[in-house]
């Protein structure tokens, strides 16, 4: 799968998983504890899987801190992989699709919950 495939993907998934927490919230039945681990590794796994394919399309040498930081602490770790591993004068052109695919993300949240929120 190509990495713009995979963050496809994962805006959906982040789409699902907000109306799933909408859904919860309106019927007021907390989220079982199982659900935030599960929810919360697949989420992990599929930003690493982005990275994966990412930097093996553009044959990006992956350390193992790199790859551990990609799953513990992803927020810091996309970006200074962006600027690694993206050519000079691109680097900053990357950092700022990182930014917008965030406002992406927010935007699928909000899509996300949106039919629980009309409907109740």
């Amino acid at each position: 799968m190509k990495p713009t495939q995979i963050l496809v993907l994962l805006l959906l998934y982040i789409a699902v998983l907000s109306g799933m927490a909408s859904y919860l919230d309106a019927r007021r039945i907390p989220e079982p504890q199982w659900s935030v681990m599960v929810t919360s590794i697949v989420g992990s796994l599929l930003v690493f899987w982005w990275y994966w394919a990412d930097s093996t399309s553009r044959s990006y040498r992956r350390s193992p801190l790199l790859n551990i930081s990609m799953v513990a602490v992803g927020f810091l770790a996309v970006p200074y992989y962006l600027l690694r591993s993206r050519e000079k004068g691109r680097r900053l052109l990357a950092v700022a699709k990182f930014l917008g695919f965030m406002v992406l993300m927010v935007i699928a949240m909000a899509i996300g919950g949106l039919p629980i929120a009309v409907v109740g």
